[in-house]
């Protein structure tokens, strides 16, 4: 009975686990105008570029000091507009729902992006923090959220 007891204190007081953004990796239907949605807005480069003509994919890695993200082109994959043609109105296929990002300066962001001519359709406030945080799609309609 003392180990069990103990085991579950231990447990108690350990926290959780350290951790920090790495990598995401996002489909998209045209790499080349993807890249340089991401590039322009994360202010991404180039790391590595991959192109399998034989298998039909297109590979593009992006990278900032504190950010990996892998773009994947693949045409050989069946089009969603097709796998849905006769599913009911509203079905999606999807991945991940959305992809977020904490950013230090929400005016600076949302000023960026405006630059950039891109437009959150809103804003939303938290009742409590009264922090803010907004959707914008990518050129493929992925969801990218950023958080105050």
């Amino acid at each position: 009975m003392i180990l069990v007891n103990a085991a579950v204190i231990h447990a108690q007081n350990t926290g959780a686990f350290k951790y920090e953004p790495y990598f995401s990796a996002v489909i998209v239907n045209n790499i080349d105008s993807s890249t340089a949605w991401y590039q322009s807005v994360f202010d991404l480069k180039i790391n590595n570029r991959i192109n399998d003509t034989e298998r039909g994919f297109r590979v593009m890695i992006l990278e900032s000091s504190t950010f990996l993200l892998e773009l994947i082109e693949n045409k050989s994959w069946p089009e969603q507009k097709k796998l849905l043609a006769e599913k009911p109105e509203g079905t999606r296929i999807q991945g991940f729902f959305k992809t977020g990002f904490k950013v230090p300066d929400m005016d600076a962001c949302i000023k960026r992006l405006a630059d950039l001519k891109i437009i959150p359709e809103k804003i939303y406030t938290d009742s409590k923090t009264k922090k803010r945080n907004f959707l914008i799609n990518d050129p493929d309609g992925n969801l990218v959220q950023f958080f105050e």
